[in-house]
């Protein structure tokens, strides 16, 4: 009997990788699901930390959230796209890791690379200043863009991610230009913000909105055509006659070769989780919409958002 189960098991051993994750799917989840946030902590983080609870009680899916940052994502993407494809590591990303990285990094992982579950958020973009900063509002960013081109340093998630693309396109469409300094992740610029060593920030209202309600920093602008309704002092650029329109769609993927059936299972695990009135509270009191898209149509929003950018981002790179 011994010998036999031995003779199953290193047979089992022996088949492609696709094949063992295939013969997983049934049992599935049988362990923690680890999902890879591929920026610093206290960003995206947030918007997926709250669904523990139910993906676990609900679905049996204990989620085991960790932070992979570095050059704009890519890092903690590249380390999904390695992992088995059986459901047991997860991608959790904003959109512009995949319509806007692989035209400014050539050795980024690309939307074929991964398998897209579902989109939970999606997300606009504030500009803000430092405290004591001349720029103390829209019409004052622009005259301060305008003409004193690359004095202006400002802080990003990270090079190729949506803020970055959002910044550097306004400066161009000022006609001048803005000097970028990378961070790992919104809340580290924030920091940077904070002590002094940059002019300005864009990121995400959840994390600046807690700052500029304490005067910590000043907000100037939402990259945007309207008002975001979960920030709604903050004005448009489109207000200021700047048709930019730039956010991020925060979802779920899979690698490549993940099994169909863990595919559905946790589409469905995550739709119901975050459909939860107690999700879209928890989103608006860190100023978040909760946006939930299934994987076809996140997937033409992705292809919409590329062909949108494409001149933006191609000119980032000149």
């Amino acid at each position: 009997m011994k010998r036999r189960t031995f003779a199953i098991a290193a047979a089992c051993s022996a088949l492609p990788v696709s094949w063992r994750a295939a013969l997983a799917a049934d049992a599935y989840p049988a362990r923690p699901v680890l999902a890879i946030v591929p920026y610093a902590v206290g960003g995206a983080d947030t918007y997926l930390r709250p669904l523990q609870p139910a993906l676990e009680q609900a679905h049996g899916i204990r989620l085991v959230i960790e932070s992979v940052n570095g050059a704009g994502g890519t890092v903690g993407a590249s380390r999904v796209k390695r992992s088995t494809p059986d459901g047991y590591t997860l991608l959790f990303c904003g959109s512009g890791l995949m319509s806007i990285a692989p035209r400014v990094q050539p050795a980024a992982p690309v939307l074929a690379d991964f398998i897209p579950i579902i989109n939970l958020v999606t997300v606009p973009y504030i500009i803000a200043t430092r405290k004591g900063s001349p720029i103390t509002d829209l019409p004052g960013l622009i005259d301060f863009i305008k003409r004193r081109p690359g004095v202006l340093t400002y802080g990003s998630p990270g090079i190729s991610t949506s803020p970055h693309l959002g910044m550097e396109s306004l400066a161009r469409m000022l006609g001048s230009s803005v000097t970028h300094i990378p961070y790992s992740g919104i809340a580290t610029a924030i920091q940077g913000l904070l002590g002094g060593h940059l002019e300005a920030v864009i990121g995400a209202p959840s994390t600046l909105m807690p700052q500029i309600e304490a005067k910590a920093i000043q907000g100037i602008a939402l990259v945007g055509k309207n008002r975001f309704p979960l920030a709604p002092d903050i004005p448009s650029l489109a207000e200021a006659g700047i048709d930019l329109d730039v956010s991020t769609h925060f979802a779920v993927y899979a690698p490549r070769g993940t099994p169909a059936q863990v595919v559905a299972t946790l589409a469905r695990a995550f739709q119901e989780a975050a459909s939860d009135p107690s999700y879209t509270k928890a989103m608006e009191g860190v100023r978040t919409r909760v946006n939930l898209m299934p994987a076809d149509v996140l997937a033409r929003t992705l292809a919409d958002e590329t062909s949108r950018f494409g001149a933006m981002m191609s000119a980032i790179t000149t």
